[in-house]
């Protein structure tokens, strides 16, 4: 996975919901840095500025910029995948000529067309209240890595496409 921000989780070792955050970041393999509170100052302080109280509010979860305060688990599943779409699986829809980001929800869609033994990659699309975030490139280049896996030779309509594929010279041998 590529640029993946800083995770830190603020608490002490005795915290059993500090525990299970622990747990879960390892068990989606991301690092993260554990910063306990209790035994170093720095972190301590570091966590009161994070909140205007100046208190410890702890479990803490930054992801980034992103703060999460003892967040439920289908929360911080919700940040960690609008936040680090890298770690989403891209699917290939081969009924429906598509590849696809399910991203809380919400469709990320590359979509294609045969013609000849080549696959014309027509449009990419990113729900509006998702774009800007770098989750189109991530569609693309996703797609790119699947096309190499499947074998496939594929031509750039798409202008965004078109842009992906001339900014890494890997892609060369196979976007066309």
């Amino acid at each position: 996975m590529n640029n993946i921000p800083a995770i830190k989780l603020y608490g002490t070792s005795s915290c059993h919901k500090c525990q299970y955050y622990k747990s879960l970041l390892d068990e989606l393999s991301l690092p993260y840095e554990f910063l306990d509170v209790q035994k170093n100052e720095e972190y301590a302080m570091e966590l009161k500025g994070l909140y205007r109280s100046g208190k410890l509010n702890f479990p803490t979860i930054t992801i980034g910029s992103k703060k999460l305060r003892n967040p439920d688990k289908e929360t911080l599943i919700y940040w960690l995948n609008l936040l680090i779409p890298d770690r989403l699986p891209l699917v290939h829809d081969k009924d429906n000529n598509r590849f696809t980001l399910l991203l809380n929800g919400n469709l990320a869609v590359v979509t294609y067309s045969l013609h000849e033994g080549k696959m014309y990659l027509n449009h990419s699309e990113v729900p509006i209240h998702l774009r800007g975030r770098g989750i189109g490139k991530v569609l693309v280049n996703k797609t790119f890595e699947q096309l190499t896996a499947e074998g496939y030779i594929a031509v750039a309509v798409c202008p965004f496409i078109k842009a992906i594929a001339r900014r890494n010279p890997k892609w060369n041998a196979i976007i066309q």
